[in-house]
């Protein structure tokens, strides 16, 4: 297996726990973002943020990674939330059936307005 070719950093931002990936992300990431968000979802904050405006590619071994952390964030009664513009990568979440899963927006400001509006994303405690 190769290694991956890309970062990920974790950070609090109010009562958002945020973890940024760039570069490739594939399945050789997978067990060092599943690592990160271990660590991410153990800080406690009500929300985990997976931003994957940096990625310049990924797989369906990594939706994989983020569905499996999805639930467990949910199951706790947190949320989950996707950073994702780039066509391509809404297009792979789309075909895997997981574009209305994730619901991804564009940035946090967007989450922030979201949460104005009702409180907590909307859809977001779906499992």
């Amino acid at each position: 297996m190769t290694q991956w070719q890309g970062e990920g950093r974790i950070r609090a931002v109010g009562r958002w726990g945020v973890l940024e990936l760039t570069g490739e992300v594939d399945i050789a990431a997978v067990p060092e973002t599943e690592a990160l968000l271990m660590r991410l979802m153990a800080l406690g904050k009500p929300v985990v943020v997976v931003d994957l405006r940096a990625v310049t590619f990924f797989d369906c071994a990594v939706l994989g990674a983020l569905y499996r952390a999805r639930a467990g964030q949910l199951a706790t009664g947190g949320g989950f939330e996707v950073l994702c513009v780039r066509p391509w990568a809404l297009k792979i979440m789309r075909m895997a059936g997981l574009l209305e899963v994730f619901r991804p927006v564009a940035s946090l400001t967007d989450l922030a307005d979201l949460d104005a509006l009702d409180g907590i994303r909307h859809g977001s405690s779906k499992a």
